[in-house]
């Protein structure tokens, strides 16, 4: 009897500790054998926690200043904190000031602390499904600094499929985190050609006879699952009647690649608005899309048997 198997898919988690922890619980939620993060891991800012002379605590949320007083309290800022994806940082004054007029020791600082904060998930991920038999695949995304690959390398049960082709029996998954070029020059852009020819390089690690699942970060051009914002030079949306101009901003390299392949599956994160599933040819494509600032985790199940795609379903926990 044909062997059915289940993954679920996530990208765009940012930094967001309850959104890590519910991707942990869903192959148990949902009763799939594998579970995916497609790029983008990490948190985007440092909040300091600033212990002042006179014993108050305090951090700037949001543009306010908030206050605690006991150690309850302060513990109930950094969760409210890590909530929004972001990284607390408790320090005393003289700490915050050498932040606030040092971009390169902050920078250091900042790093250190998400590479901490990544190795404390992985603990936890090492904890949880050792000895499940549930795969777990991560990839760094373009928001992604270059030391996540070393720090995913020392999880005993997490794989970085980022750059391989990884065997998982029923399916082979083709892993690609960088994406093309971005107005906000992070830290894993590629011009087209360059992301092209990396997937070419990749496909020669492909098993014709196996089904195949592609998994990049960024979607492919066009396809309706990669539509963001329009944005002017000094970054401001541009507006037209009342609404803002949507406008397609995904990988043209990604979507010739998905053409000429043709896998079962293509697995996309990247553009947290474009929520949604759609075919290139025989191709399934997905965008699950992303609210990890409000704490929901928004994914995607789907189901393979016999080298193809029994159904899909969209789901927010």
């Amino acid at each position: 009897m044909a062997k059915t198997s289940s993954l679920y898919f996530v990208a765009d988690i940012h930094g967001s500790e309850v959104c890590w922890r519910k991707f942990l619980n869903a192959a148990k939620f949902y009763g799939v054998d594998t579970i995916i993060v497609g790029g983008d891991v990490t948190g985007k800012a440092l909040v300091p926690v600033i212990e002042r002379r006179d014993g108050r605590v305090e951090a700037r949320i949001a543009g306010r200043v908030q206050t605690a007083r006991s150690e309850a309290e302060v513990a109930e800022l950094e969760a409210r904190i890590r909530f929004n994806g972001f990284y607390p940082y408790r320090c005393d004054e003289a700490t915050y000031e050498k932040l606030d007029a040092d971009p390169a020791h902050r920078e250091e600082v900042f790093t250190a602390v998400m590479a901490e904060t990544l190795r404390s998930w992985l603990r936890l991920a090492d904890e949880r499904l050792r000895g499940t038999g549930i795969r777990a695949l991560i990839m760094p995304g373009n928001d992604d600094g270059w030391y996540v690959d070393d720090v995913l390398s020392e999880s005993a049960q997490v794989v970085n499929s980022d750059g391989r082709v990884i065997d998982l029996g029923e399916y082979q998954v083709l892993g690609f985190g960088p994406s093309n070029r971005t107005p906000w020059h992070t830290h894993r852009e590629l011009d087209e050609p360059e992301i092209a020819a990396r997937l070419e390089t990749l496909q020669r690690q492909v098993d014709p006879a196996k089904p195949l699942v592609v998994a990049t970060h960024v979607p492919p051009w066009g396809t309706g699952i990669d539509v963001a914002p329009k944005l002017r030079e000094d970054l401001s949306v541009v507006i037209q009647g009342g609404e803002p101009v949507m406008v397609p901003v995904g990988s043209t390299a990604v979507r010739e690649f998905v053409e000429r392949t043709q896998p079962i599956l293509s697995l996309h994160g990247h553009i947290h608005e474009s929520r949604g599933a759609t075919r290139l040819g025989r191709t399934l494509a997905i965008n699950p899309g992303s609210a990890y600032s409000t704490g929901a985790l928004y994914g995607a199940i789907v189901t393979i048997r016999q080298g193809k795609v029994l159904s899909h379903q969209l789901v927010a926990g």
